[in-house]
């Protein structure tokens, strides 16, 4: 048996002298290109002309609230302002003008600019109520059109059409983070 083992492996020894080692070649020509993936699906119609601003706590139990933007004053007039107020415990958003959480106290929103802020005043009737942070979405419009007349075709500056009362959907038709 030791015989047997012996020669086997004098036989590997001599096979990987004989035959010469193995070498890369050189890289062959470029292959054709495969054929062209499908088309990916359409994203929203819309322009990047929209901007959400965040705010921490706000406590309308106590008065009125200044949500401020630095912003030129044109883009003040010529943009949609959106207002939301979150309520922490139910883990819901409340835009505004409206009620607020259990409907006890009923916001509203007016705004003014000066020293280079929009400022959207948040007022209330009844006792008010904390919430955790507060959200503005500006949708700043591609062009004005005197006496509001405007033509309502694609590309022509027209709102979508959602509910800009729902926080929730005005986020997805824009694609911004929730």
């Amino acid at each position: 048996m030791k015989k047997i083992l012996m020669h086997a492996a004098f036989a590997c020894f001599l096979t990987m002298l004989i035959v010469p080692s193995c070498q890369k070649a050189d890289s062959g020509p470029q292959g054709p290109a495969g054929p062209q993936g499908p088309a990916g699906p359409q994203g929203i119609e819309g322009n990047a002309n929209v901007t959400i601003y965040t705010y921490g706590a706000q406590n309308l139990a106590t008065g009125f609230v200044d949500l401020q933007v630095a912003t030129p004053e044109d883009t003040m007039n010529k943009a949609a302002w959106f207002v939301y107020l979150y309520f922490e415990s139910l883990a819901r958003w409340y835009s505004l003008p409206g009620p607020g959480v259990g409907g006890a106290t009923v916001y509203r929103v007016s705004m003014s600019y000066s020293s280079g802020k929009v400022n959207l005043y948040v007022d209330k009737t009844g006792p008010g109520e904390f919430y955790t942070k507060a959200k503005v979405i500006r949708i700043l419009a591609n062009n004005t059109v005197p006496s509001g007349i405007a033509a309502r075709s694609p590309g022509t500056g027209s709102l979508p059409d959602i509910d800009f009362a729902d926080y929730s959907a005005v986020c997805r038709h824009y694609g911004l983070i929730e």
